[in-house]
């Protein structure tokens, strides 16, 4: 994964273990990368999960379970990737940012509505490391508001790149776990982020929140379009062996095929800005490298 670069000091939020920290009002059209702080230290969950009682922790997955659902089904999103999030960040709901009159569960800085609320962080730079301060987090009307407005900043991107979250929705992923490893080294730094959300999902069973991939993709609109029937593409002949891709656009070692040869796709779709045609399930061709015959 390609490591950040800052040419400004970079603050992070130990509020929630892998806050993302937007100062642009809600409703904004997109956000830009410098408004953007990520977490580099995680609180441990798993010591703070053992000291709440199993029926607390059942209380609130029941809790924020219909909100989760309907902004990631409204916007094509994992509701068990975003599930998780709400329990990382939030501490199961503890938080002081996530209760009422708050209802922030995923720690994002800034004011939503014109509402904000000042709460004392712990933040760090490179010439402080880690020191006290307080900050402006976005104050919603309601859990649910918080959990759409969320949905949106993965669903807009930054500004510039509206597709910095692309890896997130369920059209460009084959499963939870690309989305949560998407996530990590862009939500947070932590470089355990993904493996607690896939904990938590798989440890909660969070996943069968999620539904079919048929159903969430039909409940959004997309650049995406899935093709009943099948087409013809023939690999270009002026160039060696054409690469394979994963779901999330990355080249898959050792896979390639022969150049000027036809091949059956079933369906096109937009990863990181560029269009892929799907060979298999977890193979994808990119469209300059072929051409479409039927």
């Amino acid at each position: 994964m390609k490591t950040k670069k800052w040419t400004l000091p970079l603050l992070v939020s130990c509020v929630a273990a892998g806050s993302l920290l937007l100062s642009q009002p809600a409703q904004a059209a997109s956000h830009s990368k410098s408004e953007l702080t990520n977490i580099t230290k995680s609180s441990s969950l798993a010591d703070f999960s053992a000291k709440l009682p199993l029926a607390t922790q059942e209380q609130f997955i029941n809790k924020i379970a219909p909100a989760a659902q309907k902004a990631a089904q409204t916007n094509g999103l994992y509701p068990s990737v975003m599930m998780a999030q709400a329990i990382l960040e939030s501490n199961w709901g503890t938080s002081t940012a996530s209760q009422a009159p708050n209802y922030n569960f995923f720690g994002i800085k800034g004011n939503y509505a014109g509402a904000g609320v000042a709460l004392a962080t712990s933040e760090w730079s490179a010439e402080h490391d880690f020191y006290q301060t307080n900050a402006t987090f976005r104050k919603y009307p309601s859990m649910a508001a918080s959990f759409q407005d969320y949905a949106q900043i993965l669903r807009q991107g930054i500004a510039g790149d509206p597709n910095y979250y692309r890896g997130t929705w369920r059209q460009s992923t084959t499963s939870y776990r690309d989305a949560t490893a998407w996530l990590q080294g862009r939500y947070a730094t932590d470089p355990n982020y993904a493996a607690k959300l896939n904990r938590l999902i798989k440890n909660y069973q969070l996943n069968k929140y999620d539904g079919s991939d048929a159903a969430a993709n039909a409940a959004v609109s997309s650049n995406s379009s899935a093709n009943a029937d099948s087409f013809k593409v023939k690999t270009r002949s002026d160039q060696g062996r054409i690469n394979l891709y994963s779901p999330l656009g990355v080249a898959l070692p050792g896979r390639h095929l022969n150049p000027n040869t036809t091949y059956s796709c079933s369906e096109v779709r937009y990863i990181n800005g560029q269009k892929f045609y799907r060979l298999a399930a977890y193979e994808w061709l990119q469209a300059t490298d072929v051409e479409v015959l039927s």
